[in-house]
């Protein structure tokens, strides 16, 4: 069964320096980076922020540099990447990197750092593979 979503454009995010897309399920009204976000912004309302604002700097200003994502994430080729949190963060979030200029938002969620690996985390998993 296929799933039908589309991609839109984040003009608040989007600049010079790199384009910023989001994905919807066309049978959902908010997007997977909405998603996101309502799930997780009372209990980590400071990392959410921090996303947040990393991804503004990334369109706007410095593009989609490679030493700021974990490479890899996906299977090989599908560009799935993780934006590097800082060592006492808890969120992972995922997203799809066209190198230097090109970003599409995904989703992710709490990984506690005793989790070696993103599939070991159920919802870290089919977050990943969504993407």
């Amino acid at each position: 069964m296929a799933v039908e979503f589309e991609i839109l454009k984040l003009t608040n995010f989007s600049g010079n320096a790199a384009s910023v897309y989001v994905v919807r399920m066309l049978n959902n009204n908010v997007t997977v980076f909405e998603k996101f976000i309502l799930e997780n912004k009372h209990e980590f309302k400071s990392e959410i922020k921090d996303i947040v604002n990393r991804l503004y700097v990334i369109g706007k200003r410095t593009g989609a540099r490679e030493n700021f994502f974990k490479l890899n994430e996906g299977n090989p080729g599908d560009g799935v990447v993780a934006l590097f949190d800082r060592p006492k963060n808890k969120l992972r979030f995922y997203c799809i990197r066209y190198g230097m200029n090109l970003i599409i938002l995904g989703g992710g969620g709490p990984k506690p750092k005793n989790i070696v690996s993103f599939q070991d985390n159920e919802k870290l998993k089919n977050e990943n593979y969504m993407m």
